[in-house]
């Protein structure tokens, strides 16, 4: 993805400008039309500061401030309040001071003239892109306010689901990292000097004592490369993240691993066919619909399948035939969108889908820390088992000897 800078015109004649994160300039060239603008000039940005303030800003607005001001001009809109009254309301309402300011700069475009999804288009990632295309749509339709609700319930379905991964992971992560920082803790400074001692006394050390003193002094004398080695893992991941054969083999390995993949593969179908639902209840044509949740899985992998399954749509297959072909969904699914294309009933099977895999995911995630937690203790408890009979052996042997 990358960002562009436009500047266009709008059917009272204002010049509006912008700037926007799109695929290509294609891409961003329809998007800035869809809202019914006369693009006069469109370029890619190589202004690095103006993407840094972007995502910086967005990193300073949470999820939840962006879900409850949709919520909360939803509300105003169908109460009949003008959407200048309403964005004063929340504006004053609004502690946050950098999501303050972002809003400020939407009302002061709205005065001059632009819709509302092209001042949203303009603050780039702070609101999702998924948000900004049913706000277009409404605006389109006469359905403003709805799809603002639509999108605010769907961010609150996606965070949920976010939550719930974390939730799973965290006590994981948690222990591992307390196990390894606790172990390099004994390697690199208790171990030395009960060893030092030992020998002092005549002690004959045992094998496994020999082994976890030898694992010692490695990580002494090349500790400067272990720690190098730590830090230089979410750089690699980074690099990784920038090559897309390494991500394809990143995102694969992904759902195909043992145990993770209950969540991930869950996750990925109950997002797409939660965001299936909501763009097909928009309006929006399939060609569309796929270029807005393609990016928005963040799985190369199925990035890669789900643009094939859109070439076969356009070439006038089915979407249930196209999805088949590829085979990355469940027979559940490819059926249920199969019944929806031929009866009518797209929206209400997606519904269906979202919420069944939402439900599987929500007890993958309570598996996962139902199996993980006795896991990661049993590794705990083995290494520190490994570690006091190194250290206890030896001790042992000395007292026998002292006691004869």
């Amino acid at each position: 993805m990358s960002f562009y800078v436009y500047s266009a015109i709008d059917a009272a004649g204002q010049v509006i400008k912008g700037t926007l994160e799109s695929e290509s300039a294609e891409t961003a060239s329809r998007d800035v039309s869809a809202k019914g603008l006369y693009i006069v000039s469109i370029r890619e940005t190589t202004d690095y500061m103006a993407r840094f303030r972007k995502y910086f800003q967005s990193f300073r607005v949470s999820r939840t401030e962006v879900i409850e001001f949709a919520q909360n001009l939803a509300v105003m809109l169908k109460a009949g309040m003008p959407i200048l009254t309403c964005l004063e309301d929340i504006i004053s309402s609004t502690d946050n001071k950098a999501f303050r300011s972002a809003l400020q700069d939407i009302k002061q475009q709205v005065e001059r003239g632009s819709t509302v999804s092209a001042a949203l288009e303009a603050q780039g990632a702070l609101f999702p892109d998924i948000m900004r295309r049913l706000v277009t749509v409404g605006e389109q339709t006469g359905r403003f306010d709805e799809s603002l609700q639509e999108a605010a319930e769907h961010l609150l379905r996606m965070q949920n689901l976010a939550s719930a991964i974390k939730k799973a992971l965290m006590y994981p992560a948690f222990a591992i990292t307390t196990t390894l920082s606790a172990l390099v803790f004994w390697l690199a400074f208790v171990l030395p000097k009960l060893t030092v001692t030992m020998k002092s006394m005549g002690v004959k050390l045992p094998p496994l004592t020999i082994f976890l003193i030898t694992v010692s002094k490695l990580f002494q004398a090349h500790w400067k490369l272990f720690l190098l080695s730590l830090l230089l893992l979410p750089l690699g991941g980074y690099l990784m993240g920038k090559h897309p054969r390494a991500r394809y083999l990143r995102d694969l390995a992904l759902i195909r691993m043992p145990i993770f993949k209950l969540i991930v593969y869950n996750k990925l179908v109950a997002v797409f066919a939660e965001q299936f639902r909501i763009l097909v209840v928009a309006g929006m044509t399939i060609d569309r619909i796929f270029d807005l949740i393609i990016p928005s899985l963040g799985n190369e992998y199925f990035s890669v399948q789900l643009n094939k399954v859109k070439e076969n749509i356009l070439f006038g297959n089915l979407i249930s035939e196209s999805l088949k072909e590829r085979n990355i969904f469940p027979t559940l699914v490819i059926r249920m969108i199969s019944i929806g294309e031929t009866s009518g009933t797209l929206d209400n099977q997606l519904e269906f889908l979202a919420k069944h895999y939402t439900k599987k995911l929500d007890d993958a995630t309570d598996t996962l820390g139902k199996v993980i937690e006795p896991l990661v203790m049993i590794v705990i408890g083995g290494l520190f088992a490994v570690i006091i009979m190194g250290l206890m052996l030896p001790i042992y042997d000395l007292v026998s000897k002292m006691g004869k």
